[in-house]
């Protein structure tokens, strides 16, 4: 009976996107990054026109708090924003929705492939020289810009790991982004390793190729060849959809970082909406903390002998198609997937010295996955649902809320917005593989609206069965035009001591035990050159 509801809840969620979007139509204006040096902001603006063949204008904008100076373009109808943003997407360009043309104020962040830990709000302009832009003689011009990241990372735990484990936890990070085109912007190259030393976790001490691929953009179509980084998903607390990359676990638990993955897509835009294929050439195993890591398992986990469904291995091509469309105020992606799971089962192994080690397993799965977002006014209402194969019987799950904007608080340029999200899965206690089966997340979003770009969220998830609980906190803040200031922290409630580590692994109503002492606050401090 219980299952019924639910499914029905799920159903009627979708139903009501269908009915509230209708067919209106929204106009948009997309906005590239605020500047207090107007210099920096026509520079900046200059090299978003040409990257996406559009034109960009900068404005400037003047209150109680100063001057300062906003890259935006003009009012784009709906056909013509689509193709922006899917160039921006495809050129790391991180950008915001003005949702009312006309006014002052940047109500959503819509840009899913450009976390906002990972990426400033805008990079330092660059100067549009002759390094920078070179001119063929033919009317093209050649665009290529290098960007460094150096981040230093502390993160610190309350208390000392239930296996020892340090308290202080410093690393270091270095990432490139080097990224080229030709032939008047229908030609590109792009590579972005990634580097981490951890000075406690050899297993976190990893180097990662992001993204190295090339890019062929026609006009109605898309297609890129190589390793590749692709983001699905609308809702704020978990992220169901989003299976074409494997998760990189040891920079974070939250799921979001993501290793590189081999492949060829192909994108074609049509009328009817955006088709695109995925051949996903190879996989990639989760990465997981060590023994000296933390955040992980009472038992220490095995990567180095993991096994598979699959005859082939990590050899194996999966495949995706999904299919994106916009109906007025509303953007939904429908998908199907057939390869291996980026979520691995777990097998209890016992080892000659009496210990037990957890070997990962990856089955092959077949998924129909689903996610829509539609924006009314300061409202956004969003969901994400799986349906998938693989793991036992066929199974289902979603995660579906709303974000209320409040727009200029108490007359100020600050938005405050409220979440609120359900979280469920079908399988309930025996949903090894996520520890939201029934749970409710509630969080508030700061954002500033200043030239640093200033903004936090702070939430909480609660299973309301159990009682477990994670608090989240993400901030952040640009510190001039070179560096940038995030703060994340998590704190684990609510799951009793177990007796054993058997309990802590195999316990349905504490699958948050071995993560119980390892509530943290993590600083990083980015450079950008």
């Amino acid at each position: 009976m219980a299952g019924a509801l639910q499914k029905r809840r799920g159903l009627v969620f979708v139903t009501l996107f269908y009915l509230l979007a209708g067919n209106i139509h929204a106009d948009e204006q997309l906005v590239f990054g605020s500047f207090q040096n107007s210099q920096n902001a026509t520079n900046w603006a200059s090299r978003v026109g040409l990257l996406l063949d559009i034109g960009v204008a900068v404005e400037r904008m003047e209150d109680a708090d100063g001057v300062w100076y906003r890259v935006v373009t003009a009012v784009l109808t709906d056909p013509a924003a689509e193709k922006v943003k899917r160039v921006a997407s495809a050129n790391q360009l991180r950008y915001w929705n003005i949702t009312e043309a006309n006014t002052t104020v940047v109500a959503s962040v819509a840009n899913p492939q450009a976390p906002v830990r990972n990426v400033p709000a805008v990079r330092p302009a660059e100067s549009l020289s002759e390094a920078n832009v070179q001119n063929t003689g033919q009317g093209r011009e050649r665009i290529r810009s290098v960007d460094l990241d150096l981040g230093i990372e502390t993160r610190t735990f309350f208390e000392s790991g239930k296996d020892g484990q340090s308290r202080f936890h410093p690393a270091l990070s270095l990432q490139m982004d080097l990224y080229r085109s030709w032939d008047n912007e229908q030609q590109s190259f792009t590579f972005a390793p990634f580097y981490r030393f951890d000075a406690e976790d050899s297993e976190r001490t990893h180097f990662d190729v992001r993204e190295l691929f090339w890019s062929r953009v026609g006009n109605d179509w898309d297609l890129h060849l190589g390793v590749r980084q692709v983001f699905w998903g609308v809702t704020e607390f978990s992220h169901l959809v989003d299976i074409v990359n494997q998760t990189d676990l040891v920079e974070n638990i939250d799921r979001e970082e993501k290793l590189g993955q081999p492949m060829a897509h192909l994108s074609v835009i049509r009328d009817w909406g955006i088709l695109d294929i995925h051949l996903l050439t190879g996989f990639r195993e989760r990465t997981f903390p060590g023994r000296d890591g933390r955040l992980r398992p009472a038992v220490e986990i095995d990567p180095d002998h993991a096994t598979y469904e699959s005859a082939a291995e990590e050899l194996r091509t999966d495949g995706v198609i999904r299919w994106s469309h916009r109906l007025g105020p509303m953007e939904f992606g429908l998908y199907q997937f057939s390869g291996t799971s980026r979520d691995p089962e777990f097998q209890l192994v016992p080892l000659p010295d009496g210990e037990f080690v957890l070997r990962p397993h990856y089955p092959v799965i077949d998924q129909t996955g689903f996610d829509a977002q539609a924006i009314f006014g300061d409202w956004a209402w969003k969901i994400e649902a799986i349906n998938r194969t693989g793991f036992g019987d066929r199974y289902y799950a979603y995660n579906a809320g709303f974000e209320r904007t409040l727009v200029g608080v108490m007359g100020s340029r600050t938005d405050l917005g409220l979440v609120v999200e359900y979280l469920y899965d079908e399988r309930q206690e025996e949903a090894f593989n996520t520890l939201f089966e029934h749970d409710l997340a509630v969080g508030t979003r700061w954002n500033l609206n200043d030239v640093n770009d200033s903004q936090a969220l702070l939430g909480v998830i609660w299973d309301v069965e159990t009682d477990e609980y994670i608090v989240k906190l993400e901030a952040s803040r640009r510190l001039g035009d070179t560096w940038t200031l995030l703060i994340e922290g998590r704190a684990f409630g609510g799951a009793d001591e177990p007796d054993n580590i058997f309990d802590s692994l195999f316990d349905p109503d504490a699958k948050s035990a071995a993560v119980q002492d390892d509530d943290f606050i993590q600083l990083e401090l980015t450079r950008y050159f």
